[in-house]
């Protein structure tokens, strides 16, 4: 980053070098911010401080301390880090990543802490890989970031937070604790469930059964790689919500499962539970928060070696088409895969052709 770019002046602790924790650091750094890292695990400190996320020489804080402390640790310790935060740093707004918000200002404040300079927040980002070593600057660019400050939290500490979220390229949601965690349950923390019950099913079938999976698969089953113990910890921060949307999901199964037992098969009840998930998946928010759209697919058989990425992407370019996103399903035993350019359906017929006249081998 240029050494112009203009700083908030403030002095940053990070306590917590995991994903979380050394991404925020990396990403303020970048933008010339003084940070400092503290972590109870000294391998990850010093491979956070290796990456130039920050210092780990604490000494050198400011003497009144930092002026914004963001506690990046497991959701189980978070409270008391949080509350001995709060009470070492007497100056610092403190502000948190846990996933889940009702329960852990619950404790906090059951501790006594001043909550008037505690800001809750949740970045929403992350990886199915962890440590600082999967940390990624860019990790909240373009993401959500809520904010769930308490009746007692300071609202300019609340703006001052809302700045550097905003600095790290999120759009700061203001939201209460409890709607949050409401929201979660639904659109995180069950289809984490969900990943790890399809992956946990697949143990009965042997190499030949598990190499007939497609895409969809993969698609389903990705974040089942998540870390188990940490999601265990933000399943039992957040359990009521989370059981009360697992329930949703179950009475759902029941009835498509009863659908499937009937003598026909009821086919007009499963099309109408398959109709109401693509009702669902229409509100999901598409490229840049925009309203879901139906793209074209154009798809492209892609050598699996060196440079052919590159040179479909230019190739694209050279067309003239703007690309909406892309997928990639590794062709199984060949050296191949397919890849699957997602553009305006306008643009589609247009992209096809360029690319046949360029000697790709196009399925569309």
């Amino acid at each position: 980053m240029s050494s112009s770019i203009e700083t908030s002046g403030r002095s940053i602790l990070i306590v917590g070098t995991g994903l979380i924790g050394t991404s925020i650091a990396l990403a303020l750094s970048e933008r010339g911010e003084s940070v400092w890292l503290q972590d109870a695990d000294p391998r990850a400190l010093a491979t956070a401080v290796a990456r130039g996320a920050g210092s780990s020489e604490l000494d050198d804080l400011p003497t009144s301390g930092p002026d914004v402390v963001f506690v990046a640790v497991p959701p189980l310790k978070a409270a008391e880090v949080i509350t001995t935060s709060l009470s070492t740093y007497v100056n610092a707004t403190i502000s948190d990543v846990v996933s889940t918000k009702s329960k852990l200002v619950q404790d906090i404040e059951g501790m006594g802490a001043d909550l008037s300079r505690f800001v809750p927040g949740h970045p929403m980002a992350g990886r199915e890989l962890s440590g600082p070593t999967a940390a990624r600057a860019d990790l909240f660019v373009d993401r959500m970031w809520a904010l769930t400050p308490t009746p007692a939290t300071d609202p300019s500490r609340v703006s001052d937070i809302a700045e550097l979220v905003t600095r790290l390229g999120s759009t700061v949601v203001a939201t209460t604790p409890q709607e949050h965690d409401r929201a979660v349950a639904l659109t995180s923390h069950t289809p984490q469930v969900v990943a790890s019950l399809v992956a946990a099913g697949l143990s009965p079938l042997d190499d030949v059964g598990v190499s007939l999976s497609g895409q969809g698969l993969r698609d389903v089953t990705r974040l089942a790689a998540s870390d188990a113990d940490l999601w265990s910890e933000i399943l039992a921060s957040n359990a009521g919500p989370v059981a009360e949307s697992v329930t949703g999901l179950i009475e759902r199964l029941i009835v498509l499962r009863d659908a499937l037992n009937a003598q026909p098969p009821n086919q007009a009840s499963l099309a109408d539970s398959l109709r109401a998930g693509a009702q669902g998946y229409s509100r999901v928010p598409g490229k840049h928060g925009s309203a879901s759209t139906r793209y074209a697919v154009v798809p492209v058989m892609v050598a699996d070696q060196p440079g052919e990425l590159g040179r479909l992407f230019a190739d694209i370019g050279v067309a003239g088409v703007n690309l909406e996103d892309v997928r990639i399903e590794h062709t199984q035993g060949r050296p191949t895969g397919l890849v699957e350019l997602e553009v305006q359906p306008s643009a589609a017929d247009l992209l096809a052709l360029s690319l046949r006249e360029q000697g790709w081998h196009v399925r569309y």
